[in-house]
């Protein structure tokens, strides 16, 4: 079932030149913590903690989308890439520097207040509250 791509006008070709760009500006800007080179360059630059990168990211994502959102003949894959990077947006509430702020102590009580108050639906949530910490620093570190 392949269907031919959607005719990209020049919005749509700028929202997705942003979209596929972005992992280069991501190292640019350092918040592609995996690479030491650029580890070292963003912790002395802005610190690891910075709401920089973060922004940055934000607000490439979300300008790629804002931009295709306009498009109304795209095919199956295609919507479903669309759904694909909005869900992605999810993301953000697990990245530092916006987890280690604000969403971690919301996720933890929420987790626990099931753990305490949903029979059996502990033996998940505590398990995966002990692992949380663990899986933000190795799998939300490097901006998707």
């Amino acid at each position: 079932m392949n269907q031919p791509p959607t005719p990209l006008g020049l919005q749509e070709t700028i929202a997705e030149l942003i979209y596929v760009t972005r992992p280069l500006l991501h190292c640019l800007f350092g918040s592609f913590y995996s690479l030491t080179a650029f580890l070292v360059l963003s912790l002395g630059v802005w610190g690891q903690r910075s709401w920089k990168p973060w922004l940055l990211s934000a607000v490439l994502d979300i300008s790629s989308l804002s931009l295709l959102s306009d498009l109304k003949d795209l095919n199956r894959r295609e919507r479903a890439e669309l759904r694909r990077r909005t869900i992605l947006l999810l993301y953000y509430l697990l990245r530092s520097p916006f987890y280690d702020r604000y969403s971690e102590a919301r996720i933890l009580f929420l987790l626990r207040l099931l753990a305490d108050y949903v029979p059996g639906l502990g033996f998940i949530t505590r398990p995966l509250m002990d692992y949380l910490p663990a899986w933000q620093k190795i799998y939300f570190y490097n901006w998707g």
